[in-house]
Parts: C-alpha cells; sequence; structure tokens
C-alpha cells in the first residue's frame, strides 16, 4: 500500500480575515513538505503586498537602543557632574555626592555598551536569518 496520497497532518491555518496563514506543510508553491511558517520575500508583509502591513520595526528593540543610548549619555554626565562637585574648594557636603557620581558612572557606560553590543549581535543574527531565508540570486 502506497503512502503517496496520505499525509497524517494536513491542515492550513486561517487568519482572522479568512486568509490562509501559510502553516504547515508547503504545497505546490514551495514544495519543500517540512514544517513551519512560509518564506517570506523581501518588500513584502503577511499579506504578500509590498507596502502594506504591519510596521517592520520592533517597538522594543528602539526602545532598547534608546536605553543604551540613554546610559552612555548618563556615564558622560555623571563624570562631568562628579568633576564640577569634586573641584568646589571647601564644600564638605559636595565631596560624598561627587564621590557617588564617580562610583556610577563607569557602571553606566559599561551597562550601555554592553547593550550595544547585545543589540548589534542581535541585528546580526536577524539580517542572517532573513538573508538565508531568501532565494538565491538568478
Amino acid at each position: 500500500m502506497s503512502d503517496a496520497g496520505s499525509d497524517p497532518i494536513n491542515f492550513t491555518e486561517i487568519d482572522a480575515r479568512g486568509h490562509p496563514a501559510r502553516y504547515g506543510r508547503e504545497h505546490a508553491d514551495g514544495g519543500s513538505g517540512t514544517y513551519g511558517p512560509a518564506r517570506r520575500q523581501w518588500g513584502t508583509t503577511e499579506g504578500g503586498a509590498a507596502g502594506q502591513g504591519r510596521l517592520s520595526i520592533n517597538p522594543f528593540i528602539v526602545a532598547l537602543w534608546a536605553v543604551a543610548a540613554g546610559l552612555i549619555m548618563a556615564a558622560f554626565a555623571a563624570f562631568t557632574i562628579a568633576q564640577e562637585l569634586l573641584s568646589v574648594p571647601g564644600s564638605p557636603e559636595s565631596t560624598p555626592v561627587g564621590y557617588m557620581w564617580m562610583t556610577f558612572a563607569p557602571f553606566l557606560l559599561f551597562a550601555g555598551l554592553l547593550g550595544v553590543m547585545g543589540l548589534l549581535f542581535w541585528h546580526a543574527s536577524q539580517w542572517r536569518r532573513n538573508r538565508d531565508m531568501q532565494p538565491p540570486p538568478s
């Protein structure tokens, strides 16, 4: 008996608008027969048309870039505040605050640079994943 026409799991997921969500086995257009979401082309969105659909920028990644930039700027601001407080002669109450700012500044700079490096690695992995999903040039 041949199993050529049978498939134990053959489904098509439908989105809220009634369009196929393209999850499951790829059929005549892809032909790979593997499970997983269908591959998307560059410049297209979920609906398949260029210029329509969701925003392609992840707002959480934008927020992380803003936090990393803020941490780096805060480190330089902390160094500046510490130097101003420590350069005032005869101010005993400003000396501990100046040393506190001087203590926090390297950690702020390290956290900001670590965030930038992590985001760059994340962008590189996303670029590589998207590039691997592209069809080869013809």
